[in-house]
Protein backbone atom coordinates (compact mmCIF):
# COMPACT_ATOMS: atom_id res chain seq x y z
CA UNK A 1 0.00 0.00 0.00
CA UNK A 2 1.35 3.42 -1.00
CA UNK A 3 1.93 5.74 1.93
CA UNK A 4 1.21 9.47 1.79
CA UNK A 5 4.94 10.23 1.63
CA UNK A 6 5.34 7.96 -1.41
CA UNK A 7 2.57 9.57 -3.46
CA UNK A 8 3.87 11.64 -6.43
CA UNK A 9 1.92 14.77 -5.47
CA UNK A 10 3.09 14.82 -1.83
CA UNK A 11 6.43 16.61 -2.42
CA UNK A 12 4.64 19.06 -4.72
CA UNK A 13 2.10 19.91 -2.02
CA UNK A 14 4.79 20.10 0.67
CA UNK A 15 6.93 22.45 -1.44
CA UNK A 16 3.92 24.66 -2.17
CA UNK A 17 3.07 24.82 1.55
CA UNK A 18 6.67 25.65 2.41
CA UNK A 19 6.62 28.43 -0.19
CA UNK A 20 3.57 30.06 1.35
CA UNK A 21 5.39 30.08 4.70
CA UNK A 22 8.64 31.36 3.15
CA UNK A 23 6.66 34.32 1.82
CA UNK A 24 6.10 35.70 5.31
CA UNK A 25 9.71 35.10 6.41
CA UNK A 26 10.12 38.88 6.48
CA UNK A 27 7.67 39.22 9.37
CA UNK A 28 9.80 37.60 12.12
CA UNK A 29 12.96 39.21 10.68
CA UNK A 30 11.44 42.69 10.72
CA UNK A 31 9.85 42.06 14.15
CA UNK A 32 13.19 41.03 15.61
CA UNK A 33 14.61 44.29 14.28
CA UNK A 34 12.15 46.14 16.52
CA UNK A 35 13.56 44.18 19.47
CA UNK A 36 17.08 45.40 18.68
CA UNK A 37 18.15 42.44 16.54
CA UNK A 38 19.53 44.43 13.63
CA UNK A 39 21.46 43.20 10.61
CA UNK A 40 22.21 39.47 10.66
CA UNK A 41 21.34 39.01 14.35
CA UNK A 42 17.73 38.01 13.71
CA UNK A 43 18.73 35.32 11.23
CA UNK A 44 21.42 33.98 13.56
CA UNK A 45 19.04 33.75 16.53
CA UNK A 46 16.38 31.94 14.49
CA UNK A 47 18.83 29.47 12.97
CA UNK A 48 20.52 28.77 16.31
CA UNK A 49 17.13 27.86 17.79
CA UNK A 50 16.30 25.64 14.82
CA UNK A 51 19.75 23.99 14.89
CA UNK A 52 19.60 23.20 18.61
CA UNK A 53 16.19 21.60 18.28
CA UNK A 54 17.34 19.68 15.18
CA UNK A 55 20.27 18.27 17.16
CA UNK A 56 17.90 17.25 19.95
CA UNK A 57 15.53 15.64 17.45
CA UNK A 58 18.34 13.68 15.77
CA UNK A 59 19.47 12.39 19.17
CA UNK A 60 15.95 11.49 20.38
CA UNK A 61 15.00 9.69 17.15
CA UNK A 62 18.48 8.18 16.86
CA UNK A 63 18.64 9.25 13.25
CA UNK A 64 21.66 8.01 11.36
CA UNK A 65 23.95 10.94 10.69
CA UNK A 66 24.63 9.67 7.21
CA UNK A 67 24.94 12.25 4.47
CA UNK A 68 26.92 12.16 1.25
CA UNK A 69 29.23 14.91 0.05
CA UNK A 70 26.65 16.23 -2.43
CA UNK A 71 23.96 16.38 0.25
CA UNK A 72 26.35 18.03 2.71
CA UNK A 73 27.44 20.71 0.24
CA UNK A 74 23.86 21.16 -0.97
CA UNK A 75 22.46 21.69 2.51
CA UNK A 76 25.34 24.06 3.31
CA UNK A 77 24.57 26.11 0.18
CA UNK A 78 20.91 26.29 1.14
CA UNK A 79 22.10 27.62 4.50
CA UNK A 80 24.02 30.34 2.67
CA UNK A 81 20.84 31.15 0.75
CA UNK A 82 18.78 31.40 3.95
CA UNK A 83 21.29 33.68 5.66
CA UNK A 84 21.87 36.02 2.72
CA UNK A 85 18.12 36.21 2.07
CA UNK A 86 17.44 37.14 5.70
CA UNK A 87 20.08 39.86 5.73
CA UNK A 88 18.85 41.19 2.37
CA UNK A 89 15.39 41.70 3.89
CA UNK A 90 16.89 44.03 6.50
CA UNK A 91 18.66 46.09 3.82
CA UNK A 92 16.17 46.43 0.96
CA UNK A 93 12.44 46.45 0.22
CA UNK A 94 10.82 43.09 1.01
CA UNK A 95 9.02 42.83 -2.33
CA UNK A 96 12.21 43.67 -4.23
CA UNK A 97 14.22 41.04 -2.33
CA UNK A 98 11.60 38.34 -2.90
CA UNK A 99 11.39 38.99 -6.63
CA UNK A 100 15.16 39.15 -7.12
CA UNK A 101 15.56 35.89 -5.21
CA UNK A 102 13.23 34.27 -7.71
CA UNK A 103 15.71 34.43 -10.49
CA UNK A 104 16.37 30.97 -8.96
CA UNK A 105 14.35 29.04 -11.63
CA UNK A 106 16.62 30.58 -14.27
CA UNK A 107 19.76 29.60 -12.35
CA UNK A 108 18.24 26.15 -11.73
CA UNK A 109 17.68 25.64 -15.45
CA UNK A 110 21.27 26.60 -16.26
CA UNK A 111 22.58 24.22 -13.58
CA UNK A 112 20.40 21.34 -14.84
CA UNK A 113 21.70 21.88 -18.37
CA UNK A 114 25.37 22.48 -17.55
CA UNK A 115 25.92 19.93 -14.77
CA UNK A 116 23.05 17.43 -14.83
CA UNK A 117 22.91 16.59 -18.53
CA UNK A 118 19.37 17.81 -19.04
CA UNK A 119 18.37 19.18 -22.44
CA UNK A 120 18.12 22.84 -23.40
CA UNK A 121 14.89 23.73 -25.16
CA UNK A 122 12.94 26.81 -26.19
CA UNK A 123 11.39 26.85 -22.71
CA UNK A 124 14.87 26.95 -21.16
CA UNK A 125 15.79 30.02 -23.19
CA UNK A 126 12.48 31.66 -22.31
CA UNK A 127 12.97 30.89 -18.61
CA UNK A 128 16.38 32.56 -18.44
CA UNK A 129 15.39 35.51 -20.66
CA UNK A 130 12.14 36.18 -18.79
CA UNK A 131 13.96 35.95 -15.44
CA UNK A 132 16.50 38.56 -16.50
CA UNK A 133 13.84 40.86 -17.95
CA UNK A 134 11.85 40.46 -14.73
CA UNK A 135 14.89 41.40 -12.65
CA UNK A 136 15.48 44.46 -14.85
CA UNK A 137 11.88 45.58 -14.30
CA UNK A 138 12.04 44.96 -10.55
CA UNK A 139 15.15 47.15 -10.41
CA UNK A 140 13.18 49.91 -12.08
CA UNK A 141 14.70 49.51 -15.52
CA UNK A 142 18.16 50.35 -14.20
CA UNK A 143 21.15 49.03 -16.14
CA UNK A 144 23.75 50.85 -14.06
CA UNK A 145 25.40 49.04 -11.16
CA UNK A 146 25.05 52.24 -9.16
CA UNK A 147 21.34 51.54 -8.82
CA UNK A 148 21.94 48.10 -7.30
CA UNK A 149 22.40 48.05 -3.53
CA UNK A 150 23.97 45.48 -1.23
CA UNK A 151 20.52 44.09 -0.40
CA UNK A 152 19.80 43.54 -4.10
CA UNK A 153 23.12 41.74 -4.55
CA UNK A 154 22.46 39.49 -1.55
CA UNK A 155 18.97 38.65 -2.85
CA UNK A 156 20.38 37.52 -6.21
CA UNK A 157 23.20 35.62 -4.49
CA UNK A 158 20.61 33.91 -2.30
CA UNK A 159 18.71 32.67 -5.36
CA UNK A 160 21.91 31.40 -6.98
CA UNK A 161 23.08 29.48 -3.90
CA UNK A 162 19.58 28.07 -3.39
CA UNK A 163 19.51 26.75 -6.98
CA UNK A 164 22.96 25.19 -6.58
CA UNK A 165 22.09 23.68 -3.22
CA UNK A 166 18.81 22.21 -4.50
CA UNK A 167 20.65 20.62 -7.43
CA UNK A 168 23.20 18.97 -5.14
CA UNK A 169 20.54 17.69 -2.73
CA UNK A 170 18.47 16.26 -5.62
CA UNK A 171 21.45 14.43 -7.17
CA UNK A 172 23.03 13.31 -3.91
CA UNK A 173 22.40 10.20 -1.84
CA UNK A 174 19.18 10.23 0.17
CA UNK A 175 19.72 11.59 3.68
CA UNK A 176 17.41 12.15 6.62
CA UNK A 177 15.52 15.48 6.32
CA UNK A 178 16.38 16.19 9.96
CA UNK A 179 20.09 15.81 9.22
CA UNK A 180 19.83 18.01 6.11
CA UNK A 181 17.95 20.58 8.19
CA UNK A 182 20.63 20.49 10.88
CA UNK A 183 23.41 21.11 8.33
CA UNK A 184 21.41 23.91 6.70
CA UNK A 185 20.73 25.68 10.00
CA UNK A 186 24.35 25.35 11.13
CA UNK A 187 25.54 26.73 7.80
CA UNK A 188 23.09 29.64 8.01
CA UNK A 189 24.25 30.35 11.56
CA UNK A 190 27.91 30.40 10.56
CA UNK A 191 27.29 32.64 7.54
CA UNK A 192 25.20 34.99 9.68
CA UNK A 193 27.95 35.08 12.31
CA UNK A 194 30.39 35.88 9.52
CA UNK A 195 28.25 38.86 8.50
CA UNK A 196 28.28 40.09 12.09
CA UNK A 197 32.03 39.70 12.55
CA UNK A 198 33.10 41.03 9.16
CA UNK A 199 30.51 43.78 9.21
CA UNK A 200 31.38 45.24 12.60
CA UNK A 201 30.22 48.84 12.64
CA UNK A 202 28.05 48.44 9.54
CA UNK A 203 24.45 47.46 8.84
CA UNK A 204 25.50 43.80 8.85
CA UNK A 205 26.41 43.75 12.53
CA UNK A 206 23.82 45.81 14.37
CA UNK A 207 23.00 44.85 17.94
CA UNK A 208 21.51 41.98 19.90
CA UNK A 209 19.34 41.82 23.00
CA UNK A 210 18.65 38.99 25.41
CA UNK A 211 14.89 39.21 24.89
CA UNK A 212 15.25 39.45 21.12
CA UNK A 213 17.62 36.47 21.05
CA UNK A 214 15.15 34.37 23.04
CA UNK A 215 12.23 35.29 20.79
CA UNK A 216 14.40 34.62 17.73
CA UNK A 217 15.40 31.18 18.98
CA UNK A 218 11.75 30.33 19.69
CA UNK A 219 10.79 31.46 16.18
CA UNK A 220 13.51 29.16 14.89
CA UNK A 221 11.85 26.16 16.54
CA UNK A 222 8.19 26.84 15.71
CA UNK A 223 8.62 28.53 12.33
CA UNK A 224 12.02 28.00 10.70
CA UNK A 225 12.38 24.30 11.50
CA UNK A 226 9.11 23.13 9.87
CA UNK A 227 9.84 25.20 6.74
CA UNK A 228 13.32 23.74 6.45
CA UNK A 229 12.13 20.16 6.82
CA UNK A 230 9.35 20.60 4.25
CA UNK A 231 11.64 22.35 1.78
CA UNK A 232 14.60 19.97 2.05
CA UNK A 233 12.40 16.86 2.01
CA UNK A 234 10.82 18.11 -1.21
CA UNK A 235 14.21 19.12 -2.68
CA UNK A 236 15.32 15.49 -2.44
CA UNK A 237 12.41 14.41 -4.64
CA UNK A 238 11.94 17.21 -7.16
CA UNK A 239 14.33 18.57 -9.85
CA UNK A 240 15.86 21.99 -9.02
CA UNK A 241 13.91 23.93 -11.66
CA UNK A 242 10.65 22.24 -10.61
CA UNK A 243 10.98 22.96 -6.91
CA UNK A 244 12.12 26.52 -7.69
CA UNK A 245 8.93 26.88 -9.73
CA UNK A 246 6.76 25.56 -6.90
CA UNK A 247 8.46 27.84 -4.41
CA UNK A 248 7.42 30.85 -6.49
CA UNK A 249 4.18 30.57 -4.52
CA UNK A 250 6.26 32.63 -2.09
CA UNK A 251 5.87 35.52 -4.53
CA UNK A 252 2.12 35.45 -3.97
CA UNK A 253 2.22 35.35 -0.16
CA UNK A 254 5.33 37.51 0.15
CA UNK A 255 4.43 40.23 -2.32
CA UNK A 256 0.81 40.44 -1.17
CA UNK A 257 1.77 40.63 2.51
CA UNK A 258 4.53 43.12 1.76
CA UNK A 259 2.29 45.39 -0.30
CA UNK A 260 -0.53 45.21 2.25
CA UNK A 261 1.45 45.71 5.43
CA UNK A 262 4.54 47.66 4.39
CA UNK A 263 4.80 51.13 2.93
CA UNK A 264 7.00 50.04 0.04
CA UNK A 265 6.89 51.10 -3.62
CA UNK A 266 5.12 48.64 -5.89
CA UNK A 267 4.21 50.14 -9.23
CA UNK A 268 3.77 48.94 -12.82
CA UNK A 269 7.49 48.14 -13.22
CA UNK A 270 7.56 45.87 -10.17
CA UNK A 271 4.25 44.26 -11.13
CA UNK A 272 5.59 43.62 -14.64
CA UNK A 273 8.75 42.11 -13.17
CA UNK A 274 6.70 39.79 -10.96
CA UNK A 275 4.70 38.60 -13.96
CA UNK A 276 7.85 37.94 -16.02
CA UNK A 277 9.49 35.99 -13.18
CA UNK A 278 6.33 33.89 -12.70
CA UNK A 279 6.22 33.22 -16.44
CA UNK A 280 9.88 32.21 -16.35
CA UNK A 281 9.20 29.75 -13.56
CA UNK A 282 6.15 28.34 -15.34
CA UNK A 283 7.59 27.83 -18.84
CA UNK A 284 9.74 24.74 -18.24
CA UNK A 285 7.07 23.03 -16.15
CA UNK A 286 4.39 23.57 -18.81
CA UNK A 287 6.73 22.15 -21.43
CA UNK A 288 7.28 19.06 -19.29
CA UNK A 289 3.54 18.57 -18.79
CA UNK A 290 3.00 18.88 -22.55
CA UNK A 291 5.55 16.17 -23.24
CA UNK A 292 3.89 13.82 -20.72
CA UNK A 293 0.53 14.21 -22.46
CA UNK A 294 1.89 12.96 -25.79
Amino acid sequence: MTTIAERPMTPVIMAFLAAALWGIWWIPIRYLETLGMDGAWGSVAMNVGAALFAILWVLITRSTFQIGLSGLLGAALVGVAVSTYSVAITMADVVRVILLFYLAPGWGKIIEWAFMGRGWHWASTFTVAASLIGAWLVLGGELSLSGIGAGDFLAVLSGMTWAGGAALIFTGDRASPSVLTLVTCLSATLIGAGFIVLGAGTVFSGNATTWGSSIGALAGVVYVLPIMVLTLWSAQRLPPATISFLLTAEILSGVLSGVLFLDEPFGPMQAGGAVMILLAATAEVLKGLGEKDR
